[in-house]
Formats: C-alpha cells, sequence, structure tokens
C-alpha cells in the first residue's frame, strides 16, 4: 500500500534529487506497523528497512518516556532539582534547575558540543549558566544527560537499562548505544567539523541512540494506542503539553519554530499543515519520528545526512502526504 503511496513518493523523491543517499520510510497505527519501505544506495551500501540508523535528537523523547516512568511511580517530581541528583551541579549559581526545565530546553545550562570527549557527567556538573533557569527556551543536549541522571537517583538502575525496559515493553528491541549493529555512515560531519565516533563513545541520553524504523514504529504505534505500556495515558497527555509559549527562545536556526512538551517538539505554526496535534522529534542526521493522533499514524524517515533541511527536505511535505493518505 505505501510502496506506491504519497509519502513513499516523497521519501523516494530525496533519493532521486540526490539531497539524501538513502531514505527508510516507514508508517504505523495504533494497530501496527502498515509498512516500510527503502531507497537508495550509500557506498555500495543498498539500504534496507532492517537497517540502524544514528538516530542523533530523536533520542529525546526516548529519553523522556524513559525518565517519566519515574514520575509515574511516585519516584521522581516534574519540580525536582537536578542538584538534588547531583550534588556538584550548579556550582555558584542561584537559581534551581529542575526536571520539567531539562525535559523543555529551559534549563539555562549552557550545552558543550556532543563531540566535545569529556565525559558527559563530568560536562553536566561543570557546565556554564547561559540564563536564569525556566525564563528563556534555548535547545540543550545535555539537559538530557541530567534528566537521565535524574531517573539513576530516584530508580537506583543504570539509565540505560531503564531505557532499554521501555524498548522491550513496547516492541523496539533494536534500540542501542553499540555501534556494533552497524549503522548507516553520517554524511556531513567533515564540513560540520563534528566528530561523530566522540558522541557514539559517550552513549549520549541526547543524541546517542542507534534505532531501527520497525523500532520506532512500534514505539510510535503504543504510544497511538496509548495503553499504557509505554507511559500512562495522563503522563503522555502532559509530556505533549507545551511549555515554551510563553517564554522567548534562543534559536540557532531560523525555521521551523517548535515548541517543546516534555521531550517532544510540536509544531508551532500548523497553518501549513493538514493535520493538528502533530508531535514527536527530528535529529540533525535527517531522521524524523512524529505521532499524528487525528489521523491515527506514526511516521518514520531515516536517513543519514546533517542539516537535511538545507538540502531541500521539508518534512512538512511529509506531514501533509501522510495526514492526506
Amino acid at each position: 500500500m505505501m510502496k506506491t503511496g504519497p509519502a513513499a513518493d516523497w521519501a523516494r523523491k530525496q533519493v532521486d534529487l540526490n539531497r539524501v543517499p538513502v531514505a527508510v520510510l516507514g508508517i504505523a497505527s495504533s494497530q501496527g506497523i502498515e509498512d516500510i519501505v527503502a531507497f537508495g544506495t550509500d557506498d555500495a551500501r543498498r539500504a534496507t528497512a532492517d537497517d540502524h540508523f544514528a538516530l542523533f535528537s530523536v533520542t529525546k523523547p526516548i529519553t523522556a518516556l524513559t525518565v517519566m516512568r519515574q514520575v509515574e511511580l511516585g519516584k521522581l517530581s516534574l519540580g525536582a532539582s537536578l542538584s538534588d541528583a547531583l550534588p556538584d551541579f550548579g556550582a555558584g549559581r542561584t537559581d534551581t534547575v529542575t526536571l520539567e526545565q531539562l525535559l523543555s530546553h529551559r534549563s539555562g545550562i549552557a550545552d558543550p558540543a556532543l563531540d566535545d570527549g569529556t565525559p558527559l557527567r563530568e560536562s553536566l556538573t561543570s557546565a556554564g549558566q547561559a540564563f536564569y533557569a525556566g525564563s528563556l527556551a534555548q535547545y540543550c543536549n545535555i539537559a538530557f544527560e541530567g534528566a537521565a541522571a535524574m531517573a539513576e537517583w530516584a530508580d537506583g538502575r543504570p539509565f540505560e537499562e531503564q531505557l532499554l525496559a521501555l524498548a522491550a515493553d513496547t516492541g523496539a528491541q533494536g534500540f542501542t548505544f553499540e555501534t556494533e549493529c552497524n549503522p548507516h555512515a553520517v554524511h556531513g560531519t567533515d564540513a560540520a567539523g563534528f566528530n561523530v565516533q566522540a558522541m557514539y563513545k559517550n552513549r549520549h541520553p541526547g543524541a546517542g541512540l542507534l534505532g531501527t524504523a520497525a523500532d520506532l514504529l512500534n514505539l510510535g504505534s503504543e504510544l497511538l494506542r496509548n495503553s499504557g505500556k509505554a507511559v500512562k495515558p495522563a503522563t503522555l497527555a502532559a509530556m505533549r503539553r507545551p511549555r515554551t509559549t510563553e517564554v522567548s527562545h534562543v534559536i540557532n536556526r531560523p525555521a521551523p519554530l517548535r515548541h517543546t512538551g516534555l521531550g517532544f517538539q510540536l509544531p508551532a505554526n500548523e497553518s501549513e499543515l493538514l493535520a493538528k496535534g502533530i508531535y514527536g522529534h527530528p535529529g540533525w542526521s535527517g531522521t524524523e519520528w512524529w505521532m499524528l493522533p487525528e489521523q491515527d499514524r506514526c511516521v518514520v524517515f531515516l536517513t543519514n545526512v546533517l542539516d537535511a533541511p538545507d538540502l531541500g527536505v521539508d518534512t512538512n511535505e511529509l506531514f501533509n502526504a501522510v495526514a492526506a493518505s
């Protein structure tokens, strides 16, 4: 069905126009995976539906779902302070950084480079202050290391063990931080001056996860069912509620502006979209994971090129193709 539909045609076009070397597109509903199609070849490696890709910031909502399981168990509060879990954090700061602010990019933590190479916990505790917590919104990767630390503090288990438990509960067993899964090479790293291997080594809870289309589709299908296997319905509703509509955004890219819930991003301007209520997340490597709840659709687009929107990859076109199909 999807092999010749408008969403599949859109994904194929990205390869045909040489915007990306490979593309894997998947669609699911609350009933499960409907189709996964793959296009393109990269250095003689033909893309397949089962391939692993570097998810980059698509990692963030998966981390957030993992952390929010501790909140719904009563082990952790959205108002809890990061310094309670990490007493060495924030020396000299006069404000309090909460879990809610960590998950919604309002922490005011100065973000080190993803490939900094310093162990993440050390980078977090020594990070400077960009602004008073809660006063602005600015995208922050290291904040998700803080959220992971709070989940460990609340539960006692390593964060990765908690995340993999979420994956097992939702049929996303391919999620991993191990590069032995042979992910597609990421293009554009030399031009960006970015060392992707350094990021992999740090197993970053804001950007380091590797996964397949089926992993994301299975998790997305569970979110559409809202049965409570990932998080409870009240928890998911809270995560989808925008937290950045009343504050100014410090942005590095002019468009598209998206508001942030807890881990999830939400289109700030729906005037160009056929669907309302979309939530999900993009990744720097061109990856996309989005739920369209009114249409009972989850869409996944996986590729391997940094800054794909700058190359003409317009996901609003994809959203509309999925919404109308």
